[in-house]
């Protein structure tokens, strides 16, 4: 992506000061959603340009460290971090990287490297013994090294730590060849390890001989599993320090610094080391990313707790940033002057203030930059309000768990807990569950557990697909966002309607335009999967639930009968599947999209048809065939080589009488047709294609398929419904989002789709009897929270992010702090719901910076259905809506317009939603006006020790805002250029 201006400017500014002003250390602060990532891939090539020119380097090796590998995953296209070079799971340790090196360095690579690394993979060293993939790795290259060599059996046992491993030895046999090929290409490998371990086992002969004297005991496994873990550990902190003796990066990037602050305080940790190593070397380039390096606010009652304020957090990471002692003093001091003179504020004195300010600022802007938006008029603050609908199963959640902890004797129940989520013994992992449990099975008395209709949920019920009562006011609300209320069919929607619709329909997709997802941020981590669980149960009520209302004779269960898996029918199969998925030119190029724009799909359709009736007559001269009612998929498959040019095998026998009107829907939006329209290869299009073959074998799609159509041969639905929702125009949305072509976008297009996955609760059934929990099916909403660093969790999550981003399905996705930060969810969602409320005023701003980013949803929105979007158009329509805006919107701004901001009088139709649901009579009024004031002043009293006391005087000094904000920091390169 190429940098907007804003972000050019700070990119220069940032290289001006690595290049000119011998700064190494720097910060990049914008504001949420800016392109931060963006940003720092300039920052790479102009730095890597200067060295390869004026420092004669052959190899710019940057380190790139974020907070997560999902963070990881989703900016290596970002940084241009080629494949071959993102981070994985399995070899991501910092006691490894030691062979991506050599590996590298004996292969022909690109002059610029990156290497990724997170702090809970790479170096994680909690004392423990490392994943199976790092031991497995130092062992194949311990059992060369000196009596390793003849004790390899028992080295091995050591390694294994577990006899029961399944795939030590396939990952052992791995890694071996891994060490070997690395060792032909670079010869020096396995030399130079050896001779690092030569210098570390002679400086610590102690440990050689005690790992070699376990590796002698007769039976491995039988010495202490902590002692052999000790043993490893120490060995997995030697060979991370090989390997940091090896990256020497040219650049240090640091991506939301504000997750491991640790980092610039050295401890006795991996952490610890990486940090000596590159961190605290004034010679080595750093460049930290966070919207919030610091904490931005602490009141008067955490600092009396003890708690590490702003202030000191501020001065922190100042001081890292100004290594040199010189430069440290003369900020101390400038600071110090401008703090005295704010928190006296006095207005004869103003102009004295606004030059003390202004140092400040100059000495702040030699190694911090920050750009904010300016603007928050896209944003919607209406549904931030009290709840109308708390119900009586609202209030007996809480009575009846109350009485049950009076009853135990222990104490109060947890209200927050209450207000989260309903049925809590069914979601609830927490310590107030396990004591209830343990407290109900010395008491030997669980009638009031076993009667109450709040506490568990019923197997039973759910099994019937009966409704199910929210008992919670929010979980009433996300429903009512969710499906419309009821109104308009929203659990029909496999994908969201498209924000720029190519022609005109009268159906569900239509009766839903402006549908957003809804992005949910929980403080519990029972509320994802309870949301998860639920809605996806609800979405399939109102569909699987409709159908057996129907159809009494067939009615469907909702989990399958004792020892045997769900059976699920395969509709799309065979000839079915492959016309579903068929990608045939003739189609892609007698549908025009453009050509067509605005008008009615009645209209279209039937001009279509026209046309097919036409062409099938012309080759009724050439071909012999037969018109029959009925010619099944096989058929058409015949027909439709024929159409796109094929020779004629003569296996064409029958033409259904309707296919002309059947192929007209696969013109207007048969898959295969359509992603060959935006692919133009065959086999790239048949295999994006073919993920609708899994959408449309989902249980909850047929279901909305035969509430839709509840006749007539699946396949030939499956094409209707895509023609109904315009997918042609959805799927080049998409497309326009991702900015990617040829394969890599093919492979982006096809993970979109998501797999259905279960949660498991605790229900009436299995409490009373002891039986195993049930699984709730997830897939109109997910959770987002497993925190686990494992290749499938980590796998999972990402799946989660890439389809949220998509327009298909999950439509909910609901997360902890986890989704907080660096995480990209605004493609196709403009809703977010607070659910409960954060602590930290800035953890609001950070929430919704998920979603108020680059071309957001609403952003979209907005330029499609305001002129910018009016037909005609003479070439692809995205492209053409933004050229648009850009040419009426952006003279006189920064490209803040309109990629991430619009104008305050723009004719706004979307916005981006905040909703908070507050429950009547509770403190989440005062909390939530608490944190808007803090919001609106915070950036005012930066680096100021007493934050509430300096706000308590501007308060009482009714000061004029637009004056204050003339003492606003300003550290954007743009804007300061602009002023020049």
């Amino acid at each position: 992506m190429i940098p907007k201006d804003f972000q050019e400017a700070t990119a220069e500014r940032i290289f001006e000061i690595f290049r000119d002003e011998g700064q190494n250390h720097i910060l990049l602060a914008d504001e949420v959603g800016l392109g931060k990532t963006i940003i720092a891939s300039d920052v790479i090539s102009k730095v890597a340009e200067w060295h390869r020119i004026e420092k004669n380097d052959d190899f710019f090796k940057v380190i790139y460290i974020c907070s997560n590998i999902n963070i990881a995953s989703q900016n290596c296209r970002k940084l241009g971090i080629a494949a071959e070079d993102c981070l994985h799971v399995s070899d991501s340790r910092l006691s490894m990287q030691h062979l991506r090196i050599y590996q590298t360095d004996g292969s022909e690579h690109n002059y610029e490297q990156l290497i990724p690394m997170t702090p809970a993979t790479s170096f994680s060293m909690t004392g423990g013994q490392g994943i199976q993939e790092e031991r497995a790795l130092i062992f194949v290259l311990l059992r060369r090294f000196r009596d390793f060599s003849h004790v390899r059996k028992h080295l091995n046992q050591l390694f294994q730590m577990d006899p029961k491993l399944r795939r030590w030895d396939e990952i052992v046999n791995y890694y071996e060849m891994q060490v070997t090929e690395c060792n032909r290409v670079n010869p020096v490998y396995v030399s130079d390890m050896i001779d690092a371990l030569e210098t570390v086992f002679k400086e610590n002969e102690v440990l050689y001989n005690n790992i070699l004297g376990l590796c002698r005991t007769r039976d491995v496994f039988s010495i202490p599993y902590r002692e052999r873990s000790d043993a490893i550990n120490k060995l997995r902190r030697i060979f991370a320090q090989i390997s940091l003796d090896k990256l020497n990066p040219d650049l240090v990037i640091m991506d939301e610094f504000q997750r491991f602050k640790e980092l610039i305080t050295p401890q006795d940790t991996e952490s610890g080391m990486l940090s000596q190593k590159f961190l605290h070397d004034s010679t080595v380039k750093v460049l930290l990313l966070s919207a919030t390096p610091y904490k931005p606010y602490t009141t008067l009652e955490e600092l009396a707790l003890g708690e590490e304020g702003h202030y000191k957090e501020f001065t922190d990471v100042m001081d890292f940033l100004l290594y040199d002692s010189v430069r440290r003093t003369r900020f101390h001091h400038v600071w110090s002057d401008y703090s005295h003179r704010l928190s006296e504020l006095k207005t004869d004195d103003f102009t004295a203030l606004i030059a003390s300010k202004n140092d400040a600022e100059c000495a702040m802007y030699q190694c911090v930059c920050r750009t904010e938006r300016l603007t928050d008029s896209l944003i919607d603050r209406s549904k931030a309000c009290e709840m109308e609908s708390v119900s009586d199963g609202d209030i007996s959640s809480y009575l009846e768990l109350q009485a049950l902890m009076d009853r135990l004797g222990l104490g109060r129940f947890p209200i927050d807990y209450v207000k989260s989520a309903p049925y809590l013994m069914s979601f609830m992992n927490y310590k107030v569950k396990d004591q209830i449990c343990r407290r109900l099975e010395d008491d030997g008395d669980c009638k009031d557990t076993l009667s109450s209709q709040t506490m568990l949920l019923r197997r039973s019920r759910i099994n019937r697909y009966e409704k199910i009562p929210c008992n919670n006011a929010r979980l009433q609300l996300l429903f009512d966002e969710a499906f419309g209320q009821g109104r308009n069919g929203a659990e029909l929607m496999l994908w969201i309607p498209a924000d720029r619709p190519y022609y005109k329909t009268d159906n569900v997709f239509s009766r839903n335009a402006g549908y957003s997802k809804t992005l949910v941020f929980s403080s519990w981590e029972m509320v994802p999967r309870m949301i998860a669980g639920l809605t996806s149960y609800e979405a399939e009520r109102l569909t699987i639930g409709r159908i057996n209302n129907r159809d009494e004779a067939g009615k469907k269960r909702y989990f399958a009968e004792e020892s045997k898996r769900r059976a699920v029918s395969r509709r799309l199969r065979d000839e079915t599947q492959e016309v579903v998925t068929y990608p045939s030119r003739y189609l892609a190029e007698l549908y025009q999209p453009l050509s067509y724009i605005d008008q009615t799909i009645r209209t279209i359709h039937a001009a279509l048809e026209k046309q097919i009736e036409a062409r099938i007559k012309d080759l009724s001269k050439h071909v012999f065939f037969s018109y029959k009612e009925s010619g099944g998929a096989g058929q058409l498959l015949e027909l439709l080589r024929l159409l796109d040019g094929e020779l004629d095998t003569g296996k064409l026998e029958v033409v259904s009488r309707s296919a002309a009107s059947l192929l007209a829907d696969m013109a207007i939006g048969g898959p295969g047709v359509c992603a060959l329209r935006i692919l133009g290869d065959a086999d790239l299009a048949a295999a994006v294609a073919g993920k609708f073959i899994s959408l449309f074998s989902r249980p909850e799609a047929m279901a909305a398929m035969d509430v839709l159509y509840p006749s007539g041969d699946y396949y030939e639905n499956v094409i209707r419904y895509c023609a109904a929702g315009n997918l042609q125009a959805v799927l080049d949305e998409y497309v326009f989002t991702l900015n990617l072509s040829g394969k890599e976008l093919a492979d982006a297009m096809s993970a979109a789709f998501i797999t259905t996955a279960t949660t498991q609760i605790e229900t009436r059934e299995s409490f009373q009897y002891g039986s195993k929990k049930s699984g709730l099916r997830t897939h109109f909403a997910v959770g987002y929270y497993d925190a686990r660093i494992s290749e499938k969790s980590v796998q999972r999550t990402e799946n989660i992010r890439a389809a949220f981003n998509s327009p298909f399905r999950p439509f909910v996705l609901a997360t902890t702090s986890i989704g907080q930060e660096g995480l990209d969810f605004h493609t196709y969602c403009r809703k977010i719901i607070h659910w409960n409320l954060p602590a930290n005023p800035i953890d609001l701003e950070q929430r919704e910076g998920r979603i108020n980013r680059y071309l957001c949803h609403a952003i979209r929105q907005n330029l499609a259905e305001s002129e910018y979007g009016n037909a005609p158009f003479s070439g692809p329509v995205w492209p053409e809506i933004l050229r648009r805006a850009v040419a009426k919107l952006k003279p006189g701004h920064s490209d803040l317009i309109p990629f991430w901001c619009l104008p305050d009088d723009f004719p706004f139709t979307r916005k981006i939603e905040r909703i908070v649901p507050m429950y009547p009579y509770s403190q989440d009024h005062e909390k939530y006006n608490r944190l808007l004031e803090v919001l609106s002043l915070y950036r005012l009293t930066l680096g100021q020790p007493r934050q509430e006391e300096l706000l308590d005087t501007i308060r009482k000094s009714n000061w004029d805002l637009t004056q204050l904000k003339r003492l606003y920091i300003n550290l954007s390169p743009y804007t300061r250029l602009s002023k020049l």
